[in-house]
């Protein structure tokens, strides 16, 4: 897993968040064993600029994360990094808001086939509850974005308020050769 800080996050969610309530499916998610609401998987085509910016920001970083899956823990950090992959070749490919009030939560899932799956804290007020990976906890906070494997399960436990909202996506690896 990787969390890194969107530092624009300040200024963007209150409108982020406003464009995601916009855009919610209008029937429940129930029926899909999901609970909560949200927006359909291409929301980062629909020409939102307060979505744009952010996936913008995900597309610049991703050579950056995805060195971080790749790179054996035991490599040396000063050394030159040779992937053995297109770091420019992961595309996002679907995108949703979502919003969880008060007992709602989300199934344990995973993503696959896809590379990678991010999450992005959009609005996470008090008694809001965590995203679990594999068993692991993590407290998003607003403006955390949260990448992980797409083939790790993942859930969140029914919520303790209203309002909370993420970002959510999946990525995937669309180059399978390294440009010269």
């Amino acid at each position: 897993m990787k969390l890194l800080n969107f530092p624009l996050s300040d200024g963007l969610n209150p409108r982020l968040y406003q464009r995601i309530c916009e855009n919610l499916v209008v029937e429940p998610r129930h029926k899909t064993k999901l609970f909560g609401r949200r927006t359909s998987f291409k929301l980062h085509e629909q020409n939102i600029k307060e979505v744009s910016i952010l996936t913008t920001w995900i597309d610049n970083i991703l050579p950056q994360v995805t060195e971080e899956f790749a790179r054996s823990p035991r490599e040396d950090r000063k050394e030159k990094f040779y992937p053995g992959y297109n770091p420019h070749g992961f595309k996002i490919v679907d995108c949703w808001g979502a919003t969880y009030n008060k007992g709602e939560s989300l199934d344990h899932h995973n993503h696959f086939p896809y590379t990678l799956t991010f999450v992005y804290g959009v609005k996470i007020p008090q008694g809001s509850s965590s995203i679990v990976v594999e068993n692991k906890r993590v407290n998003l906070k607003e403006g955390d974005c949260l990448f992980f494997l797409a083939t790790q399960y993942h859930h969140v436990n029914s919520n303790r308020c209203d309002g909370r909202c993420v970002m959510a996506g999946n990525i995937l690896y669309t180059i399978s050769y390294i440009n010269n």
